[in-house]
């Protein structure tokens, strides 16, 4: 079974990357580390796992494993 799709999440801390950051956290998901962090996911943002696009509607199901590079990216409006 893929670690990333896996029904049973545990609770254990993990050392991800986070936009090029060394972050240590217990969250499972993609959805719990934004909350975690702060960041406002009623803003439009996309976010990708170790360089592979992961759509808004999965983030909850996304389990992280250790090591995981997650990149946060928003749009930038104005010139």
């Amino acid at each position: 079974m893929n670690a990333h799709t896996g029904a049973v999440l545990l609770s254990a801390m993990r050392t991800l990357s986070l936009n090029g950051d060394t972050v240590h956290t217990e969250a499972p998901t993609i959805a719990d580390l934004l909350a975690e962090r702060g960041y406002d996911t009623t803003r439009a943002m996309a976010c990708a796992v170790n360089q592979q696009f992961v759509p808004r509607n999965r983030w909850a199901q996304y389990a992280l494993q250790p090591g995981d590079a997650i990149e946060v990216v928003s749009p930038v409006v104005g010139g």
